[in-house]
């Protein structure tokens, strides 16, 4: 699934990689990408918190240390096994 954002003027493509919601902190979260590479040719990924308002999606940036091992362990059990 795609979606665009818009980053200093600029609208830029995204795939998401990956959503869900954490009900011990009633938050929902997105991984994706824009497609660049870093320096070994890898993907960067991206992670944010969302929230719907006014009929869009808003993403907000990850606050704390739960949070990022919370999303690092989803993304592991989704892609655990698969070769890079």
């Amino acid at each position: 699934m795609n979606f665009k954002i818009i980053e200093e003027g600029k609208e830029i493509n995204c795939n998401i990689l990956l959503t869900f919601r954490d009900d011990n902190n009633d938050r929902n979260y997105i991984v994706y990408t824009d497609g660049t590479l870093d320096e070994d040719n890898e993907p960067l990924v991206y992670a944010s918190r969302y929230i719907l308002e006014n009929n869009n999606y808003v993403l907000q940036d990850i606050e704390n240390d739960y949070e990022w091992d919370l999303i690092d362990n989803m993304l592991d059990s989704k892609y655990k096994g698969i070769d890079k």
